[in-house]
């Protein structure tokens, strides 16, 4: 009896439960279909999901032994959990498999399609980095782990059959693809050492990729992408500092890996310029802190085997990242994170620019970003610049390969030049048929070719050590090669009955290649030392902790040759020791600058530099300077607490003893 009362009311329930699920599927199918209502619905979702996965992970991490431990390259200084990274890619890939289940229509784009691929690719990713985290890997081990899913994405996802926009085979999609993603991989993986820093990074980079899918009319790729965002905000709320729950290796390989894996599905769509662009616009910041990385590490690994020591590991820790630097100058995590973040913004907006405006908009990206070249270099790769010049002046301190040197120069010199021509033939050309076959081009080529290396045997361009050279030898090299390309016109001139080259436009375009790839490599070495200069000198900071900040007293022709010396000696020989600027109590000095060096003026501006600024001590750099000078010299020294030194006719530097006689003069 009781069953059947059951029964007859189970039916009706079970009906209703049906109804109220269809009805609210439909209303859902409304809401997602009626714009931005059912988007935030579903990404509201997501973001709860996470933020309730990653209050649990909080309380599990540390039952599976997902602790980070405080260290030496440490911020924090107790242990977090770092099991974010199981969070935020569970709740994502929860939300969108039920986003594709019950709502299709608004999760019919090609990144829904290929989250079958992404789950599988992700979840070997996600294990090597959870054990990688619970008893740490060996790097390789991780690489080959990175390797493995970047290919298994690539087997299961249909094909596009492009690399920037260009039809290729598809093994080279494949390494194209593969190389991509495992650079993505590592990029947030090494940038992952503040609080918030990696997840606001890749939110950021998310939303770009959203916002340019939106843009360009993929509504569902879009929402997708802002889900995953959703998901990582989620982790964000117990990140921010101070955090406690962290991502994990497993959680910052993750985030390059779904960069990677969208940002080329997304890319190798569109057109040439926005294939190109949009990487460096989802990984700006990270992709930076990389290459400064494999940069660092490898100008230290060849000094180290030059100078007889060990091995230094590509895939070696240090603190030299990014936001290590920062946090060296005094910056709290918060402040150096937001520093970042708008880095990340400004170069992903700079990115977008022609992406969204056509080519027109390329000309700012340019602009943009050589302003921030040109204004943060000697901020952001001081440490790489100091090193490269301490290698470079190992190279010239090294007695062997001097022939080898000159043999790989004459042939890379006889390359360029044939390339040179050739390029400058197809652009001088470029309504021509046939132009690269004809016999006036083979004439030409030829021509110019042999006349140019002619012109750099006469020069005695081998036989210079440009690693030293000056200006001037870079003008006459330049003007040579100007001369040479003219000769190789009027032979050709001579020789042909025609000019079906393209004449003098090749001739100009041809000249401007040689000259700027002949003398390229050759001027490397000066302007990594300029620029190591710049980075280690050359400026007054009120915060230097680490380094000792001087002046240099004599801006006259021992100053000049000072500033060579400085240029040509090893970085490393001052380091600790910052050179400022110049003193000279000549009047029409004041305001100007040697050298790029400053010059604040005379004696009198001691006083106010020292209360502005840190200030360790003087370098005098007179001939024959006058005794009481010095004497006045070294009592203002005193009294502000300075050392002076003198810089003298032997080139080095003695400390000036109490009693100063004349024959130090």
């Amino acid at each position: 009896m009781n069953c059947r009362i059951v029964g007859c009311c189970s039916a009706p329930l079970m009906h209703f439960f049906i109804a109220t699920f269809v009805s609210l599927q439909l209303m859902v199918d409304r809401i997602i279909t009626s714009g931005w209502i059912g988007v935030a619905v579903v990404l509201a979702a997501c973001l709860l999901l996470s933020l309730a996965l990653n209050r649990l992970m909080i309380r599990v991490g540390p039952l599976l032994g997902l602790m980070d431990q405080p260290g030496e390259r440490r911020v924090h200084e107790s242990a977090v959990p770092r099991a974010g990274g199981i969070a935020v890619w569970l709740s994502f890939l929860a939300c969108a498999w039920a986003g594709r289940a019950f709502l299709p229509q608004a999760f019919g784009g090609v990144l829904s399609q290929q989250l079958p691929a992404f789950t599988i690719a992700s979840a070997v990713l996600m294990g090597v980095g959870v054990i990688d985290d619970r008893f740490g890997l060996r790097p390789w081990v991780k690489l080959n782990g990175q390797i493995v899913s970047a290919v298994l994405f690539f087997l299961l996802v249909p094909r596009t059959g492009l690399v920037f926009g260009i039809d290729v085979p598809p093994f080279l999609e494949g390494v194209v693809f593969v190389s991509w993603a495992v650079l993505l991989i590592n990029a947030f993986n090494l940038i992952d050492g503040l609080d918030g820093l990696c997840g606001g990074l890749a939110a950021i980079s998310l939303m770009v990729v959203a916002a340019f899918q939106a843009a360009g009319g993929d509504a569902s790729d879009a929402l997708v992408l802002s889900m995953m965002a959703a998901a990582v905000a989620g982790f964000l709320k117990f990140n921010i500092n101070p955090a406690r729950i962290f991502l994990g290796d497993a959680g910052s390989m993750l985030m390059g890996f779904t960069l990677a894996t969208a940002a080329s599905q997304v890319g190798g769509r569109r057109a040439v310029l926005a294939s190109i662009l949009l990487p460096i616009a989802v990984a700006g910041v990270p992709l930076l802190d990389l290459l400064l990385a494999v940069w660092r590490r490898g100008t230290r690994n060849v000094a180290s085997q030059w100078r007889g020591g060990g091995e230094v590991r590509l895939f070696g820790a240090d603190k030299d990242h990014l936001h290590h630097r920062l946090l060296a100058r005094g910056m709290s995590q918060r402040k150096v994170v937001l520093i970042l973040q708008g880095m990340a913004i400004a170069i992903a907006a700079l990115m977008l620019v022609p992406m969204l405006v056509g080519e027109k908009g390329i000309l700012v990206t340019v602009c943009g970003l050589t302003l921030l070249a040109l204004f943060g270099l000697r901020h952001v790769a001081q440490v790489e610049l100091v090193q490269t010049g301490s290698l470079i002046h190992l190279a010239v301190k090294r007695r062997s390969g001097h022939s080898t040197r000159r043999i790989r120069f004459f042939i890379y010199d006889l390359i360029v030049l044939t390339l040179a021509v050739w390029a400058a033939l197809v652009l001088g050309n470029r309504h021509a048929d046939g132009v690269l076959f004809s016999s006036g081009w083979v004439r030409y080529a030829t021509a110019f070719v042999a006349l140019q290396m002619s012109v750099l045997h006469l020069m005695r361009v081998y036989t210079r050590i440009w690693t030293r050279a000056l200006p001037g030898e870079f003008l006459v090299v330049a003007a040579g090669l100007i001369l040479g390309g003219l000769a190789a016109e009027l032979v050709t001139l001579v020789l042909g009955k025609e000019a079906d080259h393209g004449g003098w436009r090749t001739t100009v375009l041809a000249i401007a290649a040689a000259s700027f790839l002949v003398l390229l490599p050759r001027a490397l070495p000066q302007l990594f030392r300029e620029l190591a200069l710049d980075s280690a000198h050359r400026r007054l900071t009120r915060r230097n902790n680490h380094q000792r900040q001087w002046l240099v007293y004599g801006a006259g022709d021992l100053g000049s040759l000072f500033v060579r010396y400085l240029m040509d000696c090893n970085p490393l020989e001052f380091s600790g020791r910052q050179v400022s600027g110049f003193l000279d109590d000549f009047p029409p000095l004041k305001g100007r600058s040697l050298a790029g060096f400053p010059i604040f003026g005379g004696l009198d501006m001691l006083d106010e530099l020292c209360g502005r600024y840190r200030i360790d001590g003087i370098l005098i750099a007179i001939r024959n300077l006058d005794p009481q000078r010095l004497h006045d010299i070294r009592d203002e020294a005193s009294r502000l607490g300075l050392e002076v030194r003198l810089w003298g006719d032997e080139l080095e530097s003695h400390v000036i003893p109490t009693e100063i006689p004349d024959a130090v003069i």
